[in-house]
């Protein structure tokens, strides 16, 4: 079963497919993880592959064609993002070409959301002043956390850009399974088992659920002294995440994965870094005014520590 996962990108997309990935290969599916589909793809033994030397030069036809031949065998786990997308500039009867042939190329398909849309906004401009999309490494870490300040105008072009990414599943992939990113952090284990319907998949292989594991990473990886915090854990839940992330770098070495995230900030971490936080709380509660499906209320709470901010 091939699995598509749309994404406006800053709703935990990227950890979703690498999940959904991992999941699939320690249950021994033959399994591939494409990344975002519009940005370079191409056949590698006859299996639809990453390559983003290609970047936006394939037309959408072309990137049909390289799914069309990629072997049955290998199930595909695929990303399209709004933003790029909007960044190609296709012609729509070219683009409702290539949703129409998604739509059933794919048969399941994921729609990420963010509950606490204001947190999607500022991770967003977050990423605009630190041009880190994703944490992969300590450096990364670091030149998140070099930015005190971001631009509340490009911050509220991305409330409107979630609510344009709404309006465009809504027109264009009618039958989604919508997944929260609050739920991927905060129930991972049974959020990857309705998804794949394998039961205790990161358990079974590496003796502690993917919650316990995620959580041990983004606390390690957020460590000013990592050695101090890695010593709070038993050797058995060292061994668990050594365990895991030695998988993460073998499924990228096999090119089965591009790569694999850590948890980025928390809203308690945005909120104690960047100075302007309040300012664009009030721009965020009058822009959502005129949107009454968004959830106001839970603004300012961080579903990582499970607690209202202020």
């Amino acid at each position: 079963m091939n699995i598509l996962i749309l994404t406006p990108d800053g709703v935990g997309s990227t950890i979703l497919q690498r999940l959904i990935t991992m999941t699939l290969y320690l249950e021994k599916v033959p399994v591939r993880n494409t990344h975002e589909l519009t940005n370079g793809l191409v056949l590698k033994n006859y299996i639809a592959t990453k390559n983003f030397d290609l970047n936006y030069e394939q037309t959408l036809y072309q990137i049909i064609d390289v799914l069309k031949q990629s072997s049955k065998d290998i199930q595909l786990v695929s990303r399209v993002a709004k933003y790029h997308l909007d960044a190609r500039n296709d012609d729509l009867s070219e683009q409702e070409t290539f949703f129409s042939f998604l739509n059933k190329f794919y048969e399941k398909k994921i729609m990420c959301v963010r509950e606490n849309i204001f947190e999607y906004a500022m991770s967003w401009s977050i990423r605009h002043k630190s041009n880190v999309l994703n944490v992969y490494t300590r450096q990364d870490r670091e030149n998140v956390r070099k930015v005190s300040e971001v631009d509340e105008g490009y911050f509220i072009k991305k409330c409107q850009d979630y609510v344009n990414y709404q309006f465009w599943i809504e027109k264009y992939f009618p039958t989604v399974e919508k997944i929260s990113y609050e739920k991927i952090i905060t129930d991972s284990d049974a959020t990857i088992e309705n998804l794949t319907g394998y039961t205790d998949t990161f358990k079974h292989a590496f003796g502690a659920p993917l919650s316990s594991i995620l959580k041990w990473e983004y606390d390690l990886s957020s460590s000013l002294v990592p050695k101090k915090n890695i010593n709070k854990l038993s050797r058995n839940e060292q061994k668990a995440l050594l365990n895991y992330k030695q998988t993460s770098f073998s499924m990228t070495e096999q090119g089965i994965i591009i790569n694999h995230p850590i948890k980025n900030t928390t809203l308690e971490d945005k909120m104690k870094q960047i100075k302007n936080f309040d300012k664009c709380l009030e721009k965020f509660h009058y822009f959502a005014k005129n949107h009454n499906w968004i959830d106001q209320s839970i603004a300012t709470y961080d579903f990582w520590n499970k607690k209202y901010i202020c």
